[in-house]
Protein backbone atom coordinates (compact mmCIF):
# COMPACT_ATOMS: atom_id res chain seq x y z
CA UNK A 1 0.00 0.00 0.00
CA UNK A 2 3.17 2.19 0.50
CA UNK A 3 3.95 1.63 -1.98
CA UNK A 4 1.39 2.35 -4.14
CA UNK A 5 0.86 5.58 -2.54
CA UNK A 6 4.59 6.82 -3.54
CA UNK A 7 3.26 5.98 -7.35
CA UNK A 8 0.91 8.25 -7.25
CA UNK A 9 2.51 11.23 -5.53
CA UNK A 10 5.35 11.05 -7.94
CA UNK A 11 2.63 11.29 -10.68
CA UNK A 12 0.76 14.23 -9.08
CA UNK A 13 4.51 15.99 -8.60
CA UNK A 14 5.08 15.43 -12.58
CA UNK A 15 1.85 16.76 -13.96
CA UNK A 16 2.20 19.80 -11.55
CA UNK A 17 5.65 20.37 -13.02
CA UNK A 18 4.71 20.06 -16.22
CA UNK A 19 1.59 22.39 -15.75
CA UNK A 20 3.34 24.87 -13.90
CA UNK A 21 4.66 26.75 -16.63
CA UNK A 22 1.65 28.64 -18.08
CA UNK A 23 1.66 32.17 -17.96
CA UNK A 24 -0.45 34.70 -19.15
CA UNK A 25 1.02 37.27 -21.51
CA UNK A 26 0.80 40.96 -21.41
CA UNK A 27 -1.98 42.40 -23.57
CA UNK A 28 -0.66 43.82 -26.46
CA UNK A 29 -1.30 47.45 -28.30
CA UNK A 30 -2.02 48.02 -31.66
CA UNK A 31 0.36 50.65 -32.70
CA UNK A 32 3.56 50.83 -30.65
CA UNK A 33 4.77 54.80 -32.33
CA UNK A 34 3.51 57.77 -31.23
CA UNK A 35 1.00 60.02 -32.76
CA UNK A 36 -2.69 61.00 -32.23
CA UNK A 37 -3.89 58.50 -35.14
CA UNK A 38 -1.76 55.81 -33.17
CA UNK A 39 -3.19 56.71 -29.94
CA UNK A 40 -6.22 56.47 -30.90
CA UNK A 41 -6.27 52.85 -32.65
CA UNK A 42 -4.45 51.67 -29.19
CA UNK A 43 -7.80 52.42 -27.30
CA UNK A 44 -9.68 51.11 -30.08
CA UNK A 45 -8.05 48.20 -29.56
CA UNK A 46 -7.94 48.36 -26.16
CA UNK A 47 -11.41 49.09 -25.55
CA UNK A 48 -13.28 46.75 -28.09
CA UNK A 49 -13.65 43.82 -26.27
CA UNK A 50 -14.03 41.39 -29.35
CA UNK A 51 -10.33 42.40 -30.28
CA UNK A 52 -9.60 40.25 -26.89
CA UNK A 53 -10.46 37.04 -29.12
CA UNK A 54 -7.12 37.41 -31.21
CA UNK A 55 -5.39 37.35 -27.60
CA UNK A 56 -6.59 34.61 -26.67
CA UNK A 57 -6.05 33.05 -29.66
CA UNK A 58 -2.26 33.58 -29.41
CA UNK A 59 -2.47 32.09 -25.85
CA UNK A 60 -4.36 28.61 -26.31
CA UNK A 61 -1.73 28.30 -29.61
CA UNK A 62 1.22 28.50 -27.33
CA UNK A 63 -0.53 26.52 -24.80
CA UNK A 64 -1.46 23.99 -27.76
CA UNK A 65 2.82 23.95 -28.57
CA UNK A 66 3.58 22.90 -24.83
CA UNK A 67 1.06 20.48 -25.20
CA UNK A 68 2.35 18.87 -27.88
CA UNK A 69 5.83 18.93 -26.94
CA UNK A 70 4.50 16.91 -24.11
CA UNK A 71 2.59 14.76 -26.07
CA UNK A 72 4.49 11.55 -26.30
CA UNK A 73 3.80 11.68 -22.48
CA UNK A 74 0.86 9.96 -23.35
CA UNK A 75 1.78 7.15 -25.39
CA UNK A 76 4.02 5.97 -22.20
CA UNK A 77 1.43 3.69 -20.13
CA UNK A 78 2.52 1.74 -16.73
CA UNK A 79 0.28 -0.60 -15.22
CA UNK A 80 1.22 -1.36 -11.61
CA UNK A 81 -0.32 -4.66 -9.34
CA UNK A 82 -0.53 -6.09 -6.25
CA UNK A 83 -1.36 -9.59 -5.39
CA UNK A 84 -2.39 -10.26 -2.67
CA UNK A 85 -3.55 -14.05 -2.86
CA UNK A 86 0.81 -14.50 -2.77
CA UNK A 87 0.95 -13.22 1.04
CA UNK A 88 -1.69 -15.27 2.36
CA UNK A 89 -0.73 -19.37 2.61
CA UNK A 90 -3.91 -21.85 1.90
CA UNK A 91 -3.20 -25.39 3.31
CA UNK A 92 -4.63 -27.45 0.85
CA UNK A 93 -6.17 -30.88 1.40
CA UNK A 94 -3.43 -33.67 0.37
CA UNK A 95 -6.16 -36.16 0.49
CA UNK A 96 -7.60 -34.76 -2.65
CA UNK A 97 -6.35 -36.35 -6.19
CA UNK A 98 -3.64 -33.82 -7.51
CA UNK A 99 -0.43 -32.74 -8.11
CA UNK A 100 2.04 -32.59 -5.59
CA UNK A 101 5.03 -31.36 -6.30
CA UNK A 102 8.37 -31.50 -3.94
CA UNK A 103 8.23 -29.10 -1.38
CA UNK A 104 5.07 -27.19 -2.03
CA UNK A 105 2.72 -29.87 -0.08
CA UNK A 106 -0.54 -27.57 1.78
CA UNK A 107 0.51 -23.89 -0.44
CA UNK A 108 -1.13 -22.47 -3.20
CA UNK A 109 0.22 -19.30 -5.49
CA UNK A 110 3.35 -19.56 -5.18
CA UNK A 111 3.92 -19.33 -8.57
CA UNK A 112 2.62 -15.62 -8.92
CA UNK A 113 5.03 -12.75 -7.73
CA UNK A 114 4.03 -10.61 -4.99
CA UNK A 115 4.32 -7.07 -6.86
CA UNK A 116 3.79 -6.83 -11.04
CA UNK A 117 4.94 -3.62 -12.97
CA UNK A 118 4.44 -2.84 -16.46
CA UNK A 119 5.19 0.16 -19.18
CA UNK A 120 4.15 0.35 -22.53
CA UNK A 121 5.64 2.14 -25.79
CA UNK A 122 3.75 3.82 -28.29
CA UNK A 123 6.43 4.46 -30.55
CA UNK A 124 4.36 5.58 -33.80
CA UNK A 125 2.75 8.32 -31.48
CA UNK A 126 6.14 8.84 -29.76
CA UNK A 127 7.54 9.63 -33.43
CA UNK A 128 5.25 12.08 -34.65
CA UNK A 129 5.45 14.48 -31.49
CA UNK A 130 7.55 16.53 -33.28
CA UNK A 131 5.16 16.78 -36.09
CA UNK A 132 2.25 17.70 -33.76
CA UNK A 133 4.51 20.37 -32.18
CA UNK A 134 5.27 21.82 -35.72
CA UNK A 135 2.08 22.04 -36.53
CA UNK A 136 0.78 23.76 -33.37
CA UNK A 137 4.13 26.66 -33.86
CA UNK A 138 2.30 27.26 -37.48
CA UNK A 139 -0.93 27.51 -35.99
CA UNK A 140 0.56 29.65 -33.56
CA UNK A 141 2.42 32.36 -36.40
CA UNK A 142 -1.33 31.96 -38.05
CA UNK A 143 -2.97 33.07 -35.23
CA UNK A 144 -0.38 35.70 -34.09
CA UNK A 145 -0.37 37.13 -38.79
CA UNK A 146 -4.77 36.80 -37.86
CA UNK A 147 -3.76 39.64 -34.68
CA UNK A 148 -1.71 41.40 -36.59
CA UNK A 149 -3.94 42.07 -39.17
CA UNK A 150 -6.64 43.00 -37.11
CA UNK A 151 -4.23 45.54 -35.82
CA UNK A 152 -4.20 47.22 -38.85
CA UNK A 153 -7.06 47.00 -39.43
CA UNK A 154 -8.04 48.99 -36.82
CA UNK A 155 -5.61 51.44 -37.55
CA UNK A 156 -6.65 52.00 -41.41
CA UNK A 157 -10.38 52.48 -39.96
CA UNK A 158 -9.66 55.06 -37.08
CA UNK A 159 -7.46 56.50 -39.86
CA UNK A 160 -10.65 56.35 -42.46
CA UNK A 161 -13.51 58.12 -39.39
CA UNK A 162 -10.84 60.59 -37.99
CA UNK A 163 -10.59 61.78 -42.10
CA UNK A 164 -14.45 61.77 -42.25
CA UNK A 165 -14.51 63.46 -38.80
CA UNK A 166 -11.85 66.79 -40.30
CA UNK A 167 -13.58 66.94 -43.48
CA UNK A 168 -16.99 67.07 -41.98
CA UNK A 169 -15.60 70.09 -40.01
CA UNK A 170 -13.88 71.62 -43.48
CA UNK A 171 -17.37 70.64 -44.94
CA UNK A 172 -19.39 72.54 -41.98
CA UNK A 173 -16.78 75.56 -42.36
CA UNK A 174 -17.29 76.65 -45.94
CA UNK A 175 -21.37 76.03 -45.33
CA UNK A 176 -20.91 78.53 -42.52
CA UNK A 177 -19.62 80.81 -44.96
CA UNK A 178 -21.96 80.27 -47.69
CA UNK A 179 -24.73 80.73 -45.37
CA UNK A 180 -22.83 84.39 -44.16
CA UNK A 181 -22.27 85.38 -47.59
CA UNK A 182 -26.28 84.27 -48.56
CA UNK A 183 -27.66 86.10 -45.36
CA UNK A 184 -25.09 89.26 -46.60
CA UNK A 185 -26.66 89.11 -50.23
CA UNK A 186 -30.46 88.98 -48.96
CA UNK A 187 -29.96 91.95 -46.98
CA UNK A 188 -28.23 93.86 -49.28
CA UNK A 189 -31.01 93.27 -51.87
CA UNK A 190 -34.06 93.17 -49.48
CA UNK A 191 -31.97 96.78 -48.05
CA UNK A 192 -32.46 98.14 -51.48
CA UNK A 193 -35.68 96.86 -52.10
CA UNK A 194 -37.36 98.66 -48.94
CA UNK A 195 -35.56 101.74 -50.29
CA UNK A 196 -37.27 101.62 -53.99
CA UNK A 197 -34.24 101.02 -55.80
CA UNK A 198 -35.24 100.27 -59.32
CA UNK A 199 -32.67 97.54 -59.90
CA UNK A 200 -34.10 95.75 -57.01
CA UNK A 201 -37.51 93.94 -58.02
CA UNK A 202 -39.42 91.46 -56.04
CA UNK A 203 -38.00 88.27 -57.37
CA UNK A 204 -34.47 89.30 -57.15
CA UNK A 205 -35.63 89.36 -53.10
CA UNK A 206 -37.23 86.07 -53.76
CA UNK A 207 -34.30 84.37 -54.91
CA UNK A 208 -32.04 85.81 -52.42
CA UNK A 209 -34.24 84.39 -49.84
CA UNK A 210 -34.50 81.30 -51.12
CA UNK A 211 -30.73 81.19 -51.71
CA UNK A 212 -30.65 81.96 -48.09
CA UNK A 213 -32.52 79.28 -46.84
CA UNK A 214 -30.69 76.50 -48.69
CA UNK A 215 -27.47 78.30 -47.60
CA UNK A 216 -28.90 77.51 -43.83
CA UNK A 217 -30.07 73.71 -44.91
CA UNK A 218 -26.74 72.92 -46.50
CA UNK A 219 -24.86 74.18 -42.91
CA UNK A 220 -27.45 72.42 -40.69
CA UNK A 221 -26.47 69.18 -43.09
CA UNK A 222 -23.24 69.61 -42.53
CA UNK A 223 -23.59 70.04 -38.73
CA UNK A 224 -25.39 66.96 -38.41
CA UNK A 225 -22.76 64.97 -40.48
CA UNK A 226 -19.91 66.75 -37.86
CA UNK A 227 -22.25 65.28 -34.91
CA UNK A 228 -22.22 61.58 -36.74
CA UNK A 229 -18.57 61.38 -37.61
CA UNK A 230 -17.48 62.29 -34.09
CA UNK A 231 -20.47 59.75 -32.84
CA UNK A 232 -19.27 57.31 -34.64
CA UNK A 233 -15.26 57.86 -34.11
CA UNK A 234 -16.13 58.20 -30.37
CA UNK A 235 -17.76 54.47 -30.21
CA UNK A 236 -15.14 53.29 -32.01
CA UNK A 237 -12.19 54.63 -29.48
CA UNK A 238 -14.65 53.81 -26.53
CA UNK A 239 -13.53 57.60 -25.09
CA UNK A 240 -15.15 60.85 -25.93
CA UNK A 241 -13.24 62.75 -28.78
CA UNK A 242 -12.70 65.81 -26.49
CA UNK A 243 -10.40 63.68 -23.56
CA UNK A 244 -8.38 62.09 -25.81
CA UNK A 245 -7.12 64.84 -27.51
CA UNK A 246 -6.69 66.64 -24.14
CA UNK A 247 -4.97 63.87 -22.92
CA UNK A 248 -2.67 63.24 -25.52
CA UNK A 249 -1.70 67.22 -25.56
CA UNK A 250 -0.50 66.20 -22.10
CA UNK A 251 1.68 63.51 -22.82
CA UNK A 252 3.08 65.01 -25.92
CA UNK A 253 4.51 67.82 -23.38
Amino acid sequence: MKTFRLLLSTLWVVCYVMTAGAQELDYPLAVEEEGLINYMANLAWLNNPSNDNYFQEEVIAKEKIKIAKRGWWRNIGLTFNFNEYNIRSTKRDTTLPGPNLPGSEGVDNLFFPKYNLAAVFNLGAIFDTPNKRKIAERKLIMAESRTQQAKKDTRAKIIQLYQEYLTAIEILKIRYKSEADMQATYDLVRDLFDKGDDRVGFTDVNDASLALNRAKENRIKANKMVTIAKMKLEDYIGVRLEAVEQKFKKERR
